[in-house]
């Protein structure tokens, strides 16, 4: 019956209704055209919102320069301020159903997560630097925490594909997301909106732009307020798992000092509270190398008094007469199954993971503060000078239980649980402009930043008295940045005679000096003096490269681009903060990793024209990524502590392809669509754990091979001013691991799944109301989004789930 219904939305989807995914179906006024030879502002680019994409441009900076999207050599994916607020995207789940190819992955909980782009990703308590990097309004976040502030009032947010390591602030090889902020305008007005649904779920949110001193002082102010119930409930403490409660406030200040001089402030402050949804007990692997399917079966008398015995060398004293260990267990803990994982995996799985049975805290406190202050100067019509300020101080608290069980195998624990301070100061430097009789459009600059981090993580490990012992790893990192870089498009259509055939051609120089000290209180400090003689307390390592790009691109004519590029870029290394500070790399027992290096090629088409008289839009990329020295984490025993070790796999290789398109049959309804193909493999893929056995990596993580969607939208006139809407559209995905190495933990392996939502809208633009009901899952289908693959280590693997069915209302009121 299930499958009917999916099968019905899917035709529905295809022949009615939906959105906007990817920059396919953005509704906006078409964008001005840009002033030949002049330089657009990006901070101030037109945003998308009534027809774009199909009867006029979508503006987008991917270059750090403000152009059509399908004239950009760059595949690229948008989703305008419109579009957000009519698909109710508020979180990094609504992103990637509306993104097809951008996987956001869940590790421990569903507040620790991480965006993925072509195979590049980050794993889990890894401790590197994402393969994908989140911006706000130019600055770059420290992974998708700060992200999360920016989903309101937005201007626009742009995917970026691939490689970017020669005009953004820090490399990235994956690709970038850039939310760009509604900016103050010369009119006075705003919006208000509220959104009520089920799991008691409430939003509020709205904007007022006040121009303080006409065409010179700009102001505008924004904020949000949302709680809603947790989607779990856990039988076993009486609650609910997956609470939110947050608001955000943002303040805009444009200053007009002339007509060539402007400077934008932008400060947004994010306050988050509640807990986490919860990874739950998912699949076992029973040659794990801690026996604990065993060691919870404390039904088995013999059996858990024999391990007790055998973990302390006898010491524990267990027997069946004089001292029960299991008897005593048992009896500690009544609520617990006496067939341990095995038989309460099963019964997990038989309820569904929305509700749960975990022992540990949960909790999670976020507070993100970002301040982007940006300086133009137009010194030429076609010359501006940007200086770029940026500041971030991003802190997260968390506490849960890892093990999704009751069993006390392992939780944040007392002491602090996971806490994570970032704070970065950056510096920016660029000159753009025209030159060469307007046939070269250049980008030069230098980029600055200080970032330190605070990582404190804390683990209450094997409650089975007397195993029970705590880990505390508390690390401080510094990370000092300079790069210079310059970017140039050079139109060839002059020397060539070919009209439109252009090349572009970039490089980067980043030295990055990074600091990594073990504080007072970490773990390490309580080894044995031998131990502790072989740590280094207070790590050092630079490191400096040449990051580039080539591209060749061809506008055949005002509707089709032809482009093909090149580009190289880098993860720096670092060290693993969940381990004891020991010099040298992972493979060898360290807690060292090295830098990863990606290549790429890349082919695209991009079209936007009219076949007869219909509006057809479509975007096509090809691409081949090589890297060297991919950065994978994997679990394992460290003498007899469970550690997370962070290593460098020789060689992999990501094939792909993204396409994208729509079609506007009728003044009434849009089609649309997109599908992405990724092959991710380790070529050369045996490396070594801690100095013992090498180790196949052969699950690529977090990379489903297939993934797409298919919308539609319907918009009928109901009076001269009133317009209803109908949407629906389909998110689907394949299958994917979320470890490298499923291959000796075949239950580390989600199950592809697919989502269908509706809207049902009325809106009227005189009088500046509409209302809506919108659900999401429609058909509330089970379906995780990643987890902890610790099944090699602890003999299961635990999984977050997605969201439920949900319901919501919305009223909003433009002025």
């Amino acid at each position: 019956m299930l499958k009917q219904k999916v099968g019905i939305a899917s035709v529905v989807s295809l022949i009615a209704l939906a959105n906007a995914t990817g920059a396919l179906a953005q509704t906006a006024d078409p964008a001005p055209a840009p002033t030949p030879g002049a330089q657009a502002d990006p901070a101030s680019a037109p945003a998308p919102s009534a027809q774009a994409g199909l009867t006029g441009d979508i503006v987008v900076t991917a270059q750090r320069r403000s152009e059509s999207l399908q004239r950009t050599p760059v595949a690229v994916a948008v989703l305008s301020g419109t579009t957000l607020a009519k698909q109710a995207i508020v979180t990094e789940s609504d992103l990637q159903a509306a993104t097809p190819g951008l996987t956001i992955r869940a590790g421990q909980n569903s507040n620790q997560l991480n965006y993925a782009l072509r195979g590049q990703s980050l794993d889990a308590f890894s401790d590197t630097r994402p393969g994908v990097l989140p911006y706000f309004d130019e600055i770059q976040l420290d992974g998708v925490g700060g992200g999360a502030s920016a989903f309101y009032d937005l201007q626009s947010i742009q995917v970026l594909k691939g490689p970017q390591g020669t005009l953004f602030g820090r490399n990235s090889t994956g690709g970038a997301v850039l939310f760009t902020t509604t900016r103050p305008t010369e009119d006075f007005g705003g919006y208000v909106s509220g959104r009520f649904g089920n799991y008691a779920s409430r939003e509020v949110e709205g904007a007022i732009n006040v121009p303080l001193v006409n065409d010179k002082v700009l102001t505008r102010f924004a904020g949000f307020y949302e709680k809603r119930d947790g989607y779990q409930k856990n039988v076993f403490q009486g609650n609910r798992a997956g609470n939110v409660d947050r608001y955000g406030l943002r303040g805009s200040v444009t200053v007009n000092f002339s007509s060539s001089i402007k400077n934008e402030l932008v400060v947004d402050y994010l306050h988050a509270d509640g807990n986490s949804l919860s990874g739950l007990i998912y699949s076992l692997d029973s040659a794990g190398a801690v026996p604990l399917i065993a060691l919870t079966a404390f039904g088995n008398q013999p059996q858990y008094n024999f391990l007790i015995n055998a973990f302390t060398g006898g010491a524990a004293g267990c027997n069946a007469a004089t001292n029960n260990c299991a008897a005593a267990y048992a009896a500690a803990n009544p609520k617990l199954d006496p067939g341990g994982i095995t038989s309460y995996l099963a019964t997990q799985k038989a309820r569904g993971p929305h509700r749960i049975e975990t022992d540990g805290l949960n909790k999670y406190i976020g507070r993100n503060i970002i301040i982007s202050n940006i300086t133009s100067f137009e010194v030429a019509p076609d010359t501006r000078i940007r200086n770029i300020f940026g500041f971030t101080n991003l802190k997260a608290n968390s506490s849960g239980d890892i093990d999704g069980t009751a069993y006390g195998i392992d939780s944040n624990g007392p002491g602090g649980g996971k806490n994570d301070t970032t704070r970065q100061d950056s510096e920016e430097l660029q000159l753009a402009g025209k030159t060469f009789g307007g046939n070269l459009d250049y980008v030069v600059g230098g980029f600055y930043s200080h970032e330190t981090n605070v990582d404190l993580t804390t683990s209450l490990l094997l409650e089975f008295p007397p195993l029970t012992s705590t880990t505390r790893y508390h690390k401080f990192t510094t990370r000092d940045m300079y790069a210079g870089y310059g970017q140039g498009t050079y139109d060839l259509s002059e020397l060539t005679g070919i009209q439109g055939l252009g090349v572009t051609i970039g490089a980067r120089y980043t030295h990055e000096r990074i600091k990594f000290d073990t504080l007072s209180d970490d773990t390490a400090f309580q080894a044995p003096p031998a131990q502790q003689a072989t740590f280094d307390f207070n790590q050092r390592k630079s490191y400096g490269n040449v990051s580039w790009t080539l591209g060749v691109q061809d506008q055949i004519n005002s509707n089709l681009l032809v482009y093909v590029a090149s580009r190289r870029s880098y993860k720096n290394g670092g060290y693993n903060g969940i381990e004891n500070p020991v010099p040298g790399p992972g493979s060898a027992g360290g807690n060292e990793y090295g830098r990863e290096t990606l290549t790429d090629l890349e082919v695209g088409i991009k079209y936007r024209g009219e076949v007869g008289a219909i509006p057809v839009q479509f975007n096509l990329a090809g691409y081949q990524n090589w890297i060297k020295d991919g950065q994978r984490v994997a679990y394992t025993l460290l003498g007899s502590t469970p550690a997370a070790v962070t290593v460098n796999v020789p060689r992999s290789k990501i094939t792909g392809f993204e396409a994208d398109g729509s079609v506007r049959p009728s003044s009434w309804l849009t089609l649309g669509g997109a599908l992405n193909y990724t092959r991710a493999r380790f070529t050369n893929n045996l490396v070594s754990i801690g100095g013992g056995t090498p180790v196949e990596f052969g699950t690529y993580p977090d990379t489903p091979k297939w993934s797409g969607s298919v919308y539609g939208e319907i918009e009928v006139p109901v009076t001269n001013s009133i317009e209803a809407s109908l949407r629906s559209d389909l998110y689907s995905q394949s299958s994917f691991f979320f470890s490298s190495t499923g291959n000796n933990n075949p239950g580390a392996r989600i199950d592809g799944y697919t989502l269908v939502n509706f809207r049902l809208g009325l809106e009227d633009q005189t009088a500046g109301w509409s209302i809506a009901g919108l659900v999401k899952n429609a058909f509330n289908r089970t379906y995780y989004v990643g987890g902890i693959a610790t099944g090699e280590l602890f003999q299961f693997n635990t999984a977050v789930p997605g969201s439920p069915r949900t319901f919501l209302a919305e009223l909003r009121y433009k002025f």
